[in-house]
């Protein structure tokens, strides 16, 4: 059992754990900073009008060049801090069309995308792999909120990779912040609103810079413009550097919005390695167009062996809902539905690590430890002792213990504690579930002292969504 709780250092990350992430990298390397996290690089912000067009259809196209930079494993914090570099090359293409929501409301505006087309390869160092979505999860619900795009599926919850496969830079629900000024006239400029400036490029926060557009060409048909700016920003507590430059058409429609016919944008990058992800350098070029038409060409988005996507033996839980995830352990050992804060970090046989990130910062940590099969009941005292004897000199108190049972008969016990690592106070809140035919599976959550009220019962909330059961 002392095994089962041990669990990397918490601000530390191995190569081994980076060599795990790049297989991450490969689900979510779509939207540029999407293999970083579940937000795009740019996503130019604009009004619902345009998004609900339900006439037109999307095509995008991303294609990514450059390096990510993982942390040879030392501390994140060490001004010597070594970077092995790895080169990296991603392409993506999406094509669907937008429906109408029935069940959408003035408070929590949502389309319904019908996806078409969505697949994606990428290749780092000398790995590769290919994704898509799979076969039957096409009708994918699209919302705008303060932390920019969510999707979910309306018969299940989605996974982070497949989130990250439709997550791409100049989402158009966005786009009509691109709207030319009424005045219009060769020459024209205008600088994109400062306020908007960190949700147009889907970080956290903008320290300096800006964007700014200049009409080339103009028409009672059309408007051509050219957008470029450069910002000084963070995202996830990253630094990052980003440039703009790019080109898009603005025609007038059937309405007073009107709408994006053609954009062609190049986005260049510079991010720090973060604690939940690789830093990168990489340029990426994003060309979209929007055509009318009333019915889609025949579907050829299907499942494929070689899709990255392991081959679940659970069914995917639901129904879904915005600002939640879905894992299946590879093994069907487990599977969890999580709120979206969480990070995946390293997903391998032995154990699942993730991060919960609030705000940029980092708060907390779990790692999921699955345990063999044993007949024999293990008994809070035990468990207790299991971990004083695992912690070590790190151990300084017992704070509380408990035991429950949910309605699937699997049998949760919890432990919480307080001690130093690296001379820092930290909580450690341990988990032991167990399934009425034996089943188990160990759960450590290390949290810093200073960020316990932020952290505010994540573990619980978490816990109810981990599944060990087959059914």
């Amino acid at each position: 059992m002392n095994q089962c709780l041990a669990a990397p250092a918490y601000g530390q990350l191995s190569s081994t754990i980076f060599r795990l992430i790049r297989r991450i990298v490969f689900h979510t390397f779509v939207g540029l900073s999407c293999f970083v996290d579940c937000r795009p690089v740019l996503v130019l912000a604009g009004e619902q009008e345009v998004s609900r067009d339900a006439s037109s259809i999307f095509e995008i196209e991303l294609s990514v060049t450059g390096k990510l930079k993982f942390p040879a494993g030392k501390d994140l914090r060490s001004g010597s801090l070594e970077i092995i570099e790895q080169p990296v090359h991603a392409h993506s293409n999406l094509i669907y069309q937008n429906k109408v929501n029935a069940d959408g409301s003035e408070q929590s505006p949502a389309i319904v995308r019908h996806y078409e087309y969505a697949t994606a390869s990428a290749a780092i160092g000398e790995d590769s792999i290919n994704t898509q979505l799979p076969q039957g999860v096409t009708e994918i619900h699209v919302c705008a909120h303060d932390k920019g795009l969510d999707f979910w599926f309306g018969e299940g919850f989605l996974t982070q990779p497949e989130v990250d496969l439709l997550t791409v830079a100049f989402d158009p629900l966005y786009l009509g912040a691109l709207v030319p000024p009424s005045n219009q006239a060769r020459g024209t400029q205008w600088g994109l609103n400062q306020a908007v400036i960190a949700d147009l490029l889907c970080i956290d926060t903008v320290h300096s810079g800006g964007l700014e557009a200049t009409i080339t060409e103009c028409s009672a048909e059309s408007t051509a413009v050219r957008i470029f700016g450069s910002i000084e920003g963070a995202i996830n507590g990253a630094a990052t550097s980003i440039t703009v430059e790019g080109d898009y058409d603005w025609i007038t429609g059937g309405n007073a919005a009107g709408k994006v016919s053609m954009l062609h944008i190049v986005i260049k990058e510079s991010r720090d390695v973060s604690y939940t992800a690789p830093g990168i350098d990489a340029e990426a070029i994003i060309k979209m167009s929007c055509r009318s038409q009333k019915k889609l060409r025949p579907r050829v988005v299907t499942a494929s062996s070689n899709s990255g996507m392991p081959g679940y033996g659970r069914s995917r839980r639901g129904p879904g809902k915005p600002g939640f995830r879905w894992i299946c352990d590879a093994y069907d050992r487990y599977d969890i539905v999580y709120e979206n804060n969480w990070k995946i970090i390293e997903a391998g046989s032995e154990y699942l690590m993730m991060r919960f990130v609030d705000q940029g910062a980092l708060v907390g940590q779990v790692t999921l430890t699955p345990l063999p099969l044993q007949s024999e009941v293990l008994t809070l005292s035990d468990f207790e002792n299991d971990i004083e004897k695992t912690l070590g000199e790190q151990f300084g108190h017992l704070v509380s213990a408990s035991t429950y049972s949910r309605d699937d008969g699997t049998t949760i016990m919890r432990v919480a504690s307080v001690g130093e690592a690296e001379d820092l106070p930290f909580h450690w809140i341990h988990y032991h579930l167990r399934t009425v035919e034996g089943r188990r599976l160990s759960l450590a959550f290390v949290v810093e002292s200073r960020h316990m009220a932020r952290f505010s019962g994540a573990d619980r909330q978490y816990i109810e969504g981990v599944n060990l059961t087959l059914e």
